[in-house]
């Protein structure tokens, strides 16, 4: 029995160190992403569906992950995270934000540009170098100046300052260099936002229909108003 399982571990083991690390990642994602949408567990169709790939293929990489402890199986043969997959899930979420951030705010890309490069390098960059992006987007390069408009009925605050789920009206940018650059990703005084997500190291939002990740620095910049 022993020797069976062995042989069955060494398996999986080997097949595993061939499932691509793309492949891993985008899997947990795909499950992370259905789940918040649903709000429960993902049949392999969707989930083929939704990476574009075969079913049996998508099938083949649950089982893996199931053998993994990342993914577990329902009675009703649907697949749902188990707290290891989640926290990787999170963590390539988080390294995706950093890396559009980054693209968009310090680099001058669009959001488009900057969204399918994030998606190739967040399975390819080092902890190490997530978190020194992180650092240097902490630090900010503001302008002293400050791009006024009126805030009419609206009490001011930043966006920085808004609660997940929060829909709010940009009023003013802080900062001249920066307002020209954010103009680009739409956000302008008058446009509505709203807030998707918070973490420590980036905040994602909606803007018209773009999702966009910005660093806690530049949603210090924005200033929002908040109808009476």
């Amino acid at each position: 029995m022993s020797t069976v399982s062995s042989t069955i571990n060494r398996f999986i083991n080997n097949y595993l160190t061939r499932m691509d690390t793309a492949e891993r990642e985008d899997t947990l994602l795909s499950l992370m992403r259905l789940f918040e949408r649903t709000k429960e567990s993902s049949c392999s169709s969707d989930l083929a569906n939704q990476a574009g790939i075969p079913v049996q293929n998508m099938e083949q990489f649950l089982y893996l992950l199931i053998e993994s402890g990342d993914v577990e199986k329902d009675e009703n043969g649907r697949y749902f995270l188990t707290n290891k997959g989640l926290h990787a899930a999170k963590t390539v979420m988080r390294r995706h934000h950093v890396l559009e951030t980054f693209l968009q705010e310090m680099l001058g890309m669009d959001h488009e540009k900057a969204h399918e490069q994030a998606c190739t390098m967040e399975h390819h960059t080092s902890d190490d170098t997530i978190n020194r992006l992180r650092q240097f987007l902490r630090k900010g390069r503001d302008c002293p100046g400050s791009c006024q408009v009126h805030h009419r009925h609206h009490t001011c605050t930043t966006l920085a300052d808004c609660r997940q789920g929060e829909h709010v009206t940009i009023t003013a940018i802080k900062g001249c260099g920066r307002a020209l650059r954010l103009a680009d990703l739409g956000l302008i005084p008058g446009q509505e936002v709203q807030v998707l997500e918070r973490m420590a190291d980036t905040m994602l939002i909606r803007v018209k229909d773009c999702d966009i990740a910005i660093s806690p620095e530049i949603a210090r910049t924005v200033l929002v108003g908040v109808d009476q």
